[in-house]
């Protein structure tokens, strides 16, 4: 039997709360981070997959075929130890790591695929280990019925240069709109505004991350019918979505020229081909999970 047990959250109780590090507990929020904001994204890819949902690995039976999504897994090495013992095979949806400093081949290995969000060079060309979007938060929608008001949104921290940029280069082009936060994922819109928000924007500008060149943004973006406008850092969407449609820029005064200039006819022309490509590219990443876990 197909199995799925979401782990990202469970993490074991220490007795002697002093012996609880600030790791683990940063761990944990996390955890319970990736639950809440990814388990749409997970759930839509798995869509062609029948398993049962089950809550903790106690509920496995010899050997069982596992889908297991995590994070953290440098903590939880005994954990895979246990599962390699009872299933005959291990998917696991490695969620997180964006710093990507940890050595995860030991639990890597136990597993008969992963796929993992936040890809960097040494998984580009890997066998096993398959790049998958990070994807959008969950609860956020296309409101096709919002007339397209905005120019372009942004929402977020301006951690960076580069954003600080992006808002001052792209500020004289109105109507736009931004809700700026101090701290990540604090003071943020809700799920309903943020849908209001990009149902209703021509473009979104998406900066590289704090770490990673990945975002949520874009693929609320394009979760959403809007046009994103990704940094070119290290060729990397063009390395992780070969062909992709994305507007692509190495500075930011250049998606002024395009967010100012282009028709109406060429966005809406743009805005169908990311459409398009996202659609279909949804539909290819559901088959190829499909196929891997049905061995086919």
């Amino acid at each position: 039997m197909i199995k799925l047990f979401w782990n990202t959250h469970n993490f074991k109780k220490q007795r002697d709360k002093e012996k609880i590090s600030t790791k683990l507990i940063r761990d944990y929020k996390w955890g319970v981070y990736h639950k809440k904001s990814s388990d749409k994204w997970i759930y839509e890819i798995l869509g062609k997959i029948k398993y049962k949902i089950i809550l903790s690995e106690d509920e496995l039976e010899q050997n069982d075929i596992l889908i297991i999504i995590d994070s953290s897994i440098e903590e939880k090495e005994n954990l895979y130890e246990k599962l390699n013992l009872i299933c005959s095979k291990i998917f696991l949806f490695h969620l997180g790591d964006e710093p990507g400093i940890y050595d995860f081949s030991n639990i890597y290995n136990k597993c008969s695929n992963v796929w993992r969000t936040f890809c960097s060079n040494k998984y580009f060309k890997d066998n096993k280990v398959k790049c998958i979007p990070i994807g959008y938060k969950s609860g956020v929608i296309n409101n096709k019925e919002k007339k397209r008001k905005y120019k372009w949104s942004f929402v977020g921290t301006p951690h960076k240069s580069s954003r600080h940029d992006l808002l001052f280069q792209l500020s004289e082009i109105k109507p736009f709109y931004t809700h700026i936060t101090k701290k990540f994922d604090e003071n943020i819109i809700s799920v309903d505004q943020m849908n209001e928000v990009l149902s209703s924007s021509h473009f979104m500008p998406c900066p590289n991350g704090f770490v990673h060149p990945e975002t949520y943004r874009i693929y609320e973006a394009l979760e959403c019918g809007c046009i994103p406008i990704v940094e070119n850092a290290y060729n990397y969407y063009s390395r992780l979505f070969p062909k992709n449609p994305f507007i692509a820029v190495n500075k930011w005064l250049d998606a002024k020229n395009t967010i100012k200039n282009w028709k109406e006819n060429q966005i809406e022309e743009k805005r169908n081909e990311c459409i398009a490509w996202w659609q279909d590219y949804k539909i290819f990443l559901k088959d190829l999970i499909y196929k891997n876990i049905n061995n086919e």
